[in-house]
């Protein structure tokens, strides 16, 4: 397979320059690959997947952060090279009046429209991004379309889906009390313990960021090895083992 059609522009091509260092160039070589934000997913979807009894190694899938959520670039890249991927990607949702609709949503129409395009052709990936726009609204739905082309979202960010796992929650207390916090933290985290309905999003991803997102998830990643993953990381998961 080669390159050299794939139609990147500059801004594209000096993203995939900087991303294909010596480790994250594994994606060129691997069977098939999972496209992930950042650190954090790159710890936790593999031990998800022992959970699942899939071997992300035996089957040659790698798990790669893009840093960030500009996965059209790589998008491209691996469709060019009829490499199987599937993306994971946060809904975001934003409460900005002006702005309704999450990040997420409109992530997951861009990776749809380039996606089926390559696959399908324009004119197919145009219909597809209508009948897709015309559910707006309706999550599960939407949610539905873009599986089938690899495209998996969650209902907030990473770590909120994660605490709403009845059997993750507790693994999330236990982490975020042995990060070493203040006694009126802990006691927040004593409430959010017994209620998650009262979980402070803006507070609960804050003490994250000070225990670092990567260490996070690291730690967390220990600990999971019984527990099921949210809905959209299984089905992600699945999708690539089943197509490399």
């Amino acid at each position: 397979m080669s390159t050299a059609a794939l139609g990147l522009n500059d801004t594209e091509e000096e993203d995939l320059t900087r991303y294909l260092d010596v480790t994250r160039a594994e994606m060129l070589f691997a069977r098939g690959v999972i496209l992930v934000e950042g650190p954090a997913e790159e710890y936790l979807v593999p031990a998800f997947a022992k959970k699942l009894k899939i071997s992300l190694d035996h089957l040659g899938i790698s798990v790669c952060s893009v840093s960030g959520t500009n996965f059209e670039p790589y998008a491209k890249l691996l469709t060019g090279l009829r490499i199987p991927f599937a993306v994971i990607t946060d809904w975001d949702p934003i409460e900005d009046e002006e702005q309704k609709r999450p990040l997420g949503y409109n992530r997951a129409m861009k990776l749809t429209k380039l996606i089926h395009a390559a696959n399908e052709g324009t004119e197919a990936a145009e219909k597809l991004t209508k009948s897709i726009a015309a559910l707006d609204g309706a999550y599960n739905k939407m949610s539905d379309e873009w599986d089938k082309i690899g495209i998996f979202t969650g209902g907030n960010t990473l770590e909120v889906d994660l605490f709403k796992v009845k059997a993750i929650k507790p693994l999330i207390i236990e982490t975020l009390i042995e990060s070493g916090l203040s006694k009126k933290k802990k006691a927040l985290v004593d409430e959010w313990a017994k209620d998650s309905d009262g979980l402070d999003q803006a507070e609960y991803l804050t003490m994250i960021e000070r225990i670092g997102k990567g260490r996070f998830a690291q730690r967390l990643a220990s600990r999971v090895g019984d527990a099921n993953p949210p809905g959209y990381i299984s089905r992600a998961i699945k999708y690539v083992a089943q197509r490399v």
